[in-house]
């Protein structure tokens, strides 16, 4: 028997035995997928419509309070809403009936849901009828109207607790059902792991029993060809396997042997050393997760490994080309050219470094980073270009974003309610304050204030990470809009106590911005410098740089720590020590701003002699043919 029919009939019963394992297995699942599914149809749109129902309600429980304070228009818009919903979400759950004792509850929903109608509009016309009178006989009788309606809203409250305590039933009857089936289901899950762990175990013992008697057969001889092969990469070129039959593995033995011969004689030579060295760097770049791009002096490529070739196609194909003309993305090409002129590592950060590229018909995230190779003599040999796969890294940031984008909107709501309560409070909606009442009252206006310019900015930030808000470029003077913004800013900076200086040459070339966005960007780093600037001055300069023009905005404040400097772009970062006042989003909008414009944003700052902030905005392309 050939070495093959023996490892075809090994492999066969191999397969034979996974064929039987993996269809009761798949059996099984398909099982417990049914049951969970029968536990979501009858059960978890019943939990869903409960909770909805309940929220609705609330709802329509501020809109009682919103109408007495005076918002007729506003609970009425809020009550036709919820009511909407909470019809809705009852017509589900009444359409779901699958528990025993769900029919005498969902009556009874029914019936508090009427009573609770009908006592809301009477409390609503009442509350019209109330504000009426009041206005005809008296205008200022606001004591009696508000006594008044806190007695409708009173006698509202019993029947809202009864409905809101009906949907708590419906939806504790769901969840206790769910719990049952899901222990039942848990237990079948048992009994079937026990008798598929007991098919697996007979299975594995029987495939144990089946290697071991190939091993005596096959493995053995083969154990002695590795046992020589390590010896041989140990150093030992002498090793020798021993030819012991006539079937493959002696076949192999034999050529391996022969083998080896070849490489003691290659080793003895010079041109061997220097292939062992080519084939090791090469073994090392192709076994590399990440694609790499390996070019010489002239920017020609002469490696890629197999991450690479899926991107960019086979070695064989593009050995010799410009990788412009192979990578065909201007980052990738500039970034050699770069680290070629300056001899320089060069590393992309920020979002406008992030090159997406298409890998096996999807889109992924890759970040730029390319090294220049010197000989011993520091002569130049070429560049690496390594794609670092940040995919995933995007992904979590692209969630995090949308996950502060989604809180920040869903706070306005509430915080949008609170305002306009402190607001009536403090128009006497309620009656005369006290002092100590209106500074306790002012204090929360304050503070609301500065809770929804967090949440805007945290909107706004989101909003331009995912895209949405698109400088609208249009040429401008870069004079101009420097000086503007200045004269806006002087009367901040002069109430400071300080002095604000403008140093931008007039023959500056026009810019392609959006100048409101800009505008902001100088906005919060001259604010970001009153902040931290006790005496001094500010100063707003620029000048032209190749393609850019770079504009700085300097201090002579307290500086920043240079443990602070790499982060002081990131979000939520704030120096200790330093003046409150922000959320320690300003420098990160001001950043993804430039970006998008495809500027770049540095800073230099040294402790107690102030802090320098750069940024480059592109020249118009008028400009440039000039």
């Amino acid at each position: 028997m050939s070495l093959r029919t023996k490892l075809l009939a090994g492999y066969l019963v191999f397969i034979a035995a996974l064929v039987v394992l993996g269809g009761w297995s798949a059996w099984r699942l398909r099982e417990m997928g049914d049951v969970s599914r029968r536990i979501i149809s009858n059960n978890y749109d019943s939990v869903v419509a409960a909770q909805e129902m309940k929220e609705s309600l609330e709802r329509q429980d501020s809109a009682a309070v919103f109408a007495l304070l005076g918002a007729r228009e506003r609970a009425e818009a809020q009550t036709r809403e919820h009511r909407a919903r909470f019809d809705g979400n009852f017509q589900k759950a009444a359409n779901n009936i699958t528990e025993p004792g769900e029919p005498e509850v969902i009556e009874t929903i029914r019936r508090d849901r009427d009573a609770y109608y009908q006592m809301f509009d009477d409390f609503l016309t009442r509350v019209n009828a109330t504000e009426v009178k009041t206005a005809a006989a008296n205008p200022n009788a606001r004591d009696e109207e508000s006594a008044e309606r806190g007695e409708y809203f009173t006698r509202l409250e019993p029947q809202f607790n009864k409905l809101r305590a009906d949907c708590d039933h419906l939806l504790q009857l769901n969840q206790r059902a769910m719990l049952a089936k899901s222990e039942a289901a848990g237990h079948v899950a048992r009994r079937w792991f026990y008798l598929t762990l007991l098919m697996a175990g007979l299975l594995v013992g029987a495939g144990l029993a089946l290697a071991f008697f190939l091993a005596n057969r096959i493995v053995e001889p083969l154990r002695q060809l590795t046992a020589t092969t390590v010896k041989i990469a140990g150093g030992d070129l002498n090793a020798k396997v021993k030819v012991n039959s006539h079937d493959e593995v002696g076949v192999l033995a034999a050529e391996y042997n022969r083998m080896a011969e070849r490489i003691r004689q290659l080793r003895r030579s010079d041109m061997g050393q220097l292939v062992v060295a080519q084939q090791t760097t090469e073994a090392a770049i192709d076994s590399l997760y990440d694609p790499v791009i390996v070019t010489d002096a002239e920017g020609c490529v002469t490696k890629l490994n197999p991450a690479a070739e899926e991107i960019f196609g086979s070695e064989q194909e593009n050995s010799g080309k410009h990788v412009g003309e192979v990578a065909r993305d201007t980052l990738i090409a500039g970034a050699v050219a770069e680290a070629l002129r300056s001899q320089r590592p060069v590393a992309g950060e920020g979002a406008s470094s992030v090159l997406p590229l298409a890998v096996d018909g999807s889109e992924r995230s890759f970040r730029l980073r390319t090294t220049p190779m010197r000989d011993n003599e520091k002569h130049l040999l070429g560049a690496v270009t390594l794609l670092e796969d940040i995919t995933h890294l995007r992904e979590i940031d692209r969630l995090k974003s949308e996950f502060i984008a989604t809180a920040s909107h869903e706070l306005r709501t509430p915080l949008t309610s609170v305002q306009m309560g402190v607001y009536l409070l403090l128009e006497g909606a309620v009656g005369e304050l006290t002092d100590k009442q209106q500074e306790v009252l002012q204090a929360c206006r304050q503070d609301c204030e500065r809770l929804d310019k967090l949440m805007r900015d945290l909107l706004d930030l989101s909003k331009i990470e995912a895209g949405e808000s698109q400088p609208r470029l249009a040429p401008v003077r870069a004079r101009d809009l420097i000086a503007a913004i200045a004269e806006e800013l002087r009367p901040q900076v002069e109430a400071k106590g300080l002095e604000l200086s403008v140093d931008a040459p007039v023959d500056l070339p026009q810019v392609e911005v959006d100048r409101t966005q800009i505008e902001r960007v100088i906005s919060n780093l001259v604010i970001n410098a009153i902040r931290y600037t006790r005496h001094g001055e500010i100063k707003l300069s620029a000048e032209r740089r190749d393609d850019h023009v770079a504009v700085s905005i300097s201090d002579t404040g307290s500086g920043i720590p240079s443990e602070y400097l790499p982060h002081i772009f990131d979000k939520f970062v704030q120096v200790p020590g330093a003046q409150t006042g922000g959320a320690g989003l300003g420098l990160a909008i001001s950043k993804s701003l430039v970006e998008a414009h495809d500027g770049r944003m540095s800073v230099q700052s040294e402790v107690g002699r102030g802090t320098t902030f750069t940024f480059t905005l592109p020249i118009a392309s008028a400009s440039v043919s000039k």
